[in-house]
């Protein structure tokens, strides 16, 4: 049995789990985000509660860390200017992109984004290698030097190096880097072949120059975090979460930092598919709202979904990740008026700093938090647990001054900006699920963050879902959930063929050499009672398609059971098929993965606060204020289904259930809410 820590730096605040395997207990805990010093509120942060475990760093058998830096330093920009080394002529790659516009084609002032590196800053080499991965040109090294030095020159200390079917045949840009490593040794070294071996130009550029940009602002936050949690008494190497839902050393993660985008919020999804298989829960969408955002994901059959066509600021990342879809509406929305006198909300956030307006912190804005606040859903004495409290008076001003504005009455404008905020996340459910084929209305509605479980079956309501669940810990999920994932590193090999001319030994042999090199990922990254295990699968596509379906591959001498398994699962898919058509092999994948001992935990009821620990009044919807029963989580016994309307308060959350709903809590203290009547 051991001790996990796990750590999840969000926008607003960092959530800090603590699990003793031993004594099967959970203390969870949450503090501000202090952007300008993120490592010494962490290790001030998890000093605090392992002090409150009764426990010190140096017993701490596995601690995970999950941020959402990397994405925020693409987001604005924050970081120093980095270089680009690629195919002479072939410069502006990145600048040219894809011939699609957004999803709105009519906005005539959108434009794509800017790339990460500047044209003067892109330099070109001549070299040049095909399709097939023969030399066609020889690389000349002092190109390769007079690009180096022009580089330095320029003050920038990172390199991308990005060439022309450099994911074929990876021999020029080696050598690039060895001259770099010889030559400039201070130079930071981002290269296509060792991030993503994967054909597509654009997207093997930009996901290569997005993992330079992060490179240095990451290597030394976690430089500075691992020293401190080492001087503090870690004795084992510390893990961060990354985007495919696994999790890896910082050592690599250093190396490899665009793989930790989105790094904190996959912790939840993570968690969320432990409670839908031991719930035996087919299809759930999570849901987690934070003080920023809200992030909504499908898990099937235990299964989060993955993808390779993710963004961050609208830049291909083209890595394996979690499928994920983000809308700005978060508990610090900003409620505000537009140019036609319409109520908006978000995406402006007040942040963590200063916040709602309830908070007390100098912020003045009306927000999503401050209306939940106003309409009774929030105990303004209960604030984390009783650590602070909320300003009804700060938070009445707010909103009544825009309640003003509209023409509205205090109480229409605090629904108002709920209802809007939960329009917003409703279309990003909608998204991952409806627009991809998905019923919702026979899901599992899985509330978490922060603010999730406020506004859960406010969605639920509206999409149709007779059902949802509520974890344990609700403000602290993405980081409990870290605690679940396991050691994770997805490779690829792009050999676009058709399946009939491949011959016997082809793809067994390409196979042989990925394993091999998943194989030394994990013995390099070996733990104690991990257990290895190697996962193989191909993409395949039909002949002038552009898109390609992922398939497990347990046979790669059997060509014809791969070509059936690809035409069943297109039918599957997209109710069609094509067994006319030639099949395409694209990709070759491994992913290597260290299985973790998971450790479980019970939740002993609090017989003392067994009982409703009293009523307040709470606006549901327009009709008027109903009186509530309120709740404390730690009282709820397993199995005692309660009818709404009620509030349960949890440490770091609050959850609703307005009339025609119940819920009882499970053994480990997860509430299963349903649907009493018709919604």
């Amino acid at each position: 049995m051991g001790l996990l820590v796990s750590v999840d730096t969000g926008g607003t605040h960092t959530d800090i789990v603590v699990l003793d395997g031993a004594n099967r207990s959970l203390v969870t805990h949450k503090v501000p985000t202090r952007p300008g010093a993120l490592a010494a509120a962490v290790l001030e942060g998890v000093e605090t509660t392992l002090a409150r475990a009764d426990k010190t760093l140096a017993e701490v058998d596995r601690l995970v860390y999950g941020t959402t830096l990397v994405t925020n330093i693409i987001l604005e920009r924050d970081a120093v200017p980095v270089g680009l080394i690629t195919t002479r002529n072939f410069r502006d790659v990145l600048a040219i992109g894809r011939a699609y516009r957004n999803e709105n084609i009519y906005d005539i002032r959108w434009r794509p984004p800017e790339p990460l590196v500047p044209r003067r800053l892109r330099f070109g080499v001549t070299e040049r290698i095909d399709a097939r991965g023969h030399v066609v040109e020889p690389l000349d090294e002092d190109d390769v030097r007079e690009a180096l030095a022009a580089i330095v020159a320029a003050g920038v200390d990172t390199v991308a190096v990005c060439l022309i079917n450099g994911y074929v045949n990876p021999v020029h840009e080696q050598r690039i880097a060895a001259v770099a490593r010889a030559e400039f040794p201070a130079l930071r070294l981002s290269v296509s072949s060792d991030i993503l071996r994967e054909f597509r130009e654009f997207e093997r550029t930009s996901t290569t120059v997005a993992n330079a940009f992060v490179m240095k602002p990451i290597d030394e936050h976690f430089a500075e975090l691992e020293a401190g949690l080492r001087g503090a008494g870690l004795a084992n190497a510390p893990c961060i979460m990354r985007a495919n839902g696994g999790i890896m050393s910082f050592a690599a993660g250093r190396r490899q930092p665009v793989a930790l985008t989105h790094s904190g919020p996959m912790g939840g999804i993570v968690g969320s598919a432990v409670i839908a298989r031991e719930a035996d829960l087919p299809g759930i969408i999570t849901f987690d709202m934070g003080g920023t955002s809200s992030d909504v994901s499908l898990v099937s059959n235990a299964t989060p979904t993955m993808t390779t066509k993710s963004t961050v600021a609208g830049l291909p990342v083209k890595l394996p990740s979690l499928d994920l879809v983000t809308v700005g509406a978060g508990g610090g929305s900003i409620a505000w008026i537009d140019a036609a006198g319409a109520l908006k909300v978000g995406p402006k956030s007040a942040g963590a700093r200063p916040g709602p307006a309830c908070y007390g912190n100098g912020g003045t804005q009306p927000t999503v938090t401050d209306a939940n606040l106003l309409l009774g859903r929030l105990n303004p004495d209960w604030f984390l647990a009783g650590a602070g409290t909320l300003d009804i008076d700060l938070a009445r001003k707010a909103v009544g001054d825009l309640a003003d504005r509209l023409g509205l009455g205090l109480m229409e404008a605090a629904l108002g900006i709920v209802r809007i905020s939960e329009s917003h996340m409703v279309n990003a459910i909608k998204l991952s699920s409806v627009k991809r084929g998905v019923d919702p209305r026979g899901m599992t509605l899985v509330g978490f963050g922060g603010a999730g479980p406020l506004h859960a079956i406010g969605l639920a309501r509206e999409l149709g879902i007779r059902r949802a669940v509520v974890p344990c810990a609700p403000g602290n999920m993405s980081a409990l959930g870290m605690l679940s994932a396991d050691l994770t590193q997805d490779f690829v090999l792009s050999l676009v063929r058709p399946l009939a001319a491949l011959d016997a030994d082809t793809l067994p042999r390409e196979l042989a050499a990925l394993l091999e090199t998943g194989a030394a990922w994990l013995e390099e990254e070996t733990r104690d009672r991990m257990e290895p295990l190697l996962l193989a699968s191909v993409d395949l596509r039909y002949r002038g398609q552009t898109h390609e379906l992922n398939l497990p591959l347990t046979d790669a001498a059997d060509l014809d059971a791969l070509a059936a398994a690809f035409h069943d699962r297109h039918l599957e898919r997209y109710g069609y098929n094509m067994p006319a058509i030639g099949v395409e092999l694209t990709n070759i994948r491994v992913s290597a993965v260290g299985r973790l001992p998971r450790e479980s935990f019970m939740r002993t009821p609090d017989a003392a606060l067994a009982a409703p620990q009293g009523a307040r009044e709470v606006w549901f919807d327009a009709s008027g204020p109903v009186t509530a029963t309120v709740w404390r989580h730690e009282g709820l016994a397993p199995g005692v289904r309660i009818a709404g309307p009620a509030v349960v308060e949890f440490t770091g959350s609050t959850f609703i259930a307005p009339p025609g709903w119940s819920f009882e809590a499970d053994a480990a203290g997860h509430l299963h809410i349903e649907a009493q009547t018709a919604q």
